[in-house]
């Protein structure tokens, strides 16, 4: 008779409903923290350093960049409470932030440099020359997209560098329209919002192809373009400069849907999204801002006040659990050792018989995010191991925690277990 084991397997997702967003208020140097459930906001959850501008989430820590300071600040998202100050150089006046997996990379808009952090020590590792006065940035494919402005040289060389992130060197320049500030992975593609001048150069979105590394087509907005946010992989809206519009267009035809002039109103400076719903961040100079809730269908669901001018706003998805399934495979004896690990360890199964087409080992964290596959070709019967490095698909070492590794036969998942790095 066969053996069987009955392998409980559990998925993690994200909710549709995001919980809890933060908001940069510039003015009130202050960090709020909105819980869109109850509805309850903490105007000053945190107090920043000198002209804050943007924030960085993970699922433990908002990363806020302190221009005036020349530092990012950590903190607690659970307490509020910061837990290091990471210092990135003098007159960097650091802009924007960006987090992926192990590393946070952090553009110095004075200094023409992109900055490395590593998130388990809270240090600069590295750091890269780039374009004139570098704003906004987006990940895809291992590459990092930086949005060169160049407004100290009247936007004259305005462009993207394109950075390997695994040799964390520039791979090629793609020459844009005025004032890249804001760049959005959208579709296999990166959307880029060129502001233009505020006076004479009006708002433009230039889409760029990542294989071919160059412009393949070019919105005409109008306006003083912002921020990118996507509704349901079809609609991309983007905030507007002076904060009182909103425009969007087909993320798939660009076809434009409101521009300068046939606008959405009300509208903000910032905006962002998740599944279900809109969120515009938007007020008047001098004056408490707030946060404006739509569905996917435009209608205004909630308003929350937050502080003086704020210049940023994220929202931190709910990570939840799909009701357990149970199924019943043959004993595969999945395990790894040791267990926990640092940085090395082994995963070992059995197989009955031999396995000619490809397996694979997959890595995810707690988010249910891909980390790393692991590929083996050609496995015999019996017992057979894969080595994990405790590295992600870009080959940077992950940070300490919980992830979970699925053994796939044929595409299918047959075995899930646990593991924990500890460093």
């Amino acid at each position: 008779m066969r053996k069987s084991l009955v392998v409980f397997i559990v998925f993690t997702a994200l909710n549709l409903w995001s919980v809890v967003g933060f908001v940069v208020n510039s003015g009130s140097e202050t960090l709020s923290r909105i819980d869109f459930e109850s509805g309850d906001v903490e105007e000053a959850f945190c107090a920043l350093g000198s002209m804050p501008n943007r924030v960085g989430l993970t699922s433990e820590f908002a990363y806020v960049v302190n221009s005036g300071d020349n530092s990012v600040q950590k903190i607690d998202i659970n307490t509020g409470n910061t837990i290091a100050e990471i210092y990135i150089e003098n007159s960097s006046n650091p802009y924007d932030i960006i987090i992926d997996e192990s590393y946070a990379y952090v553009t110095g808009g004075m200094i023409n440099k992109v900055y490395k952090i590593d998130l388990s020590t809270d240090e600069v590792i590295g750091s890269i020359i780039v374009g004139g006065n570098p704003a906004g940035m987006t990940i895809l494919d291992g590459k990092l997209y930086v949005g060169n402005s160049d407004y100290g040289t009247g936007y004259s060389n305005c462009s993207v560098s394109v950075i390997d992130l695994l040799a964390f060197s520039v791979e090629t320049t793609i020459p844009t329209e005025v004032n890249p500030q804001f760049l959005s992975a959208i579709n296999g593609n990166i959307h880029v919002s060129c502001g233009g001048d505020w006076i004479t150069i009006f708002g433009m979105i230039c889409i760029i192809d990542p294989a071919s590394n160059s412009v393949i087509n070019t919105l005409d907005i109008d306006g003083v373009t912002s921020n990118f946010a996507l509704i349901q992989d079809n609609v991309v809206y983007v905030a507007d400069g002076y904060g009182s519009l909103l425009y969007a267009y087909d993320a798939n035809t660009f076809d434009i849907i409101y521009d300068n002039s046939n606008p959405f109103i009300p509208g903000g400076s910032m905006v962002t999204s998740n599944d279900e719903n809109l969120f515009v961040l938007g007020g008047e100079w001098g004056q408490n801002f707030t946060v404006k809730v739509f569905d996917v269908n435009e209608i205004l669901l909630n308003e929350y006040t937050v502080g003086l001018y704020a210049t940023d706003m994220k929202i931190v998805p709910e990570v939840v659990s799909v009701p357990e399934e149970q199924f019943v495979f043959p004993n595969y004896e999945l395990i790894n050792y040791p267990n926990p690990f640092n940085p090395t360890t082994t995963i070992s199964f059995n197989l009955t018989t031999e396995i000619t087409d490809s397996i694979e080992l997959v890595i995810y964290n707690l988010k249910g995010q891909e980390v790393k596959q692991l590929n083996s070709n050609h496995v015999l019967a019996g017992r057979n191991s894969i080595i994990w490095n405790g590295t992600d698909k870009y080959s940077h070492p992950v940070s300490s925690g919980v992830y979970y590794y699925n053994l796939k036969l044929n595409g299918k998942t047959v075995a899930t277990k646990k593991c924990m790095l500890l460093k």
